[in-house]
């Protein structure tokens, strides 16, 4: 009986290791294309999770909802931070503050 319960928590464990690595990639990709939609830069071309949580989906099922920080530059000098809010595998949110440069004020 015990050996069927470590088997089953192993099972459960590598699933949302898994499952992780893949939203962190969706996450990721979704974070560049919407900086190449803004024409910003997507700095270090990566995703880091801040936080998870489970929240109620609209269906009424439970997701585990995920935070990911990620940092871009309109200017090549200045870094800004994003969050990317993922809702299971969805994509829920891209927060990030736009702010317009202008570069002939640096002259």
């Amino acid at each position: 009986m015990q050996q069927i319960f470590f088997l089953f928590l192993l099972f459960f464990i590598t699933a949302y290791w898994i499952d992780s690595v893949r939203v962190k990639e969706l996450a990721r990709q979704a974070g560049h294309y919407s900086c190449k939609k803004h024409n910003v830069q997507f700095l270090d071309n990566t995703v880091v999770k801040q936080k998870t949580s489970i929240k109620r989906h609209h269906s009424r099922l439970f997701v585990l909802q995920r935070h990911y920080a990620f940092e871009y530059s309109a200017d090549g000098n200045q870094r800004e931070s994003g969050i990317i809010i993922m809702q299971g595998h969805r994509l829920s949110e891209i927060q990030m503050d736009l702010h317009t440069y202008d570069n002939q004020q640096d002259r």
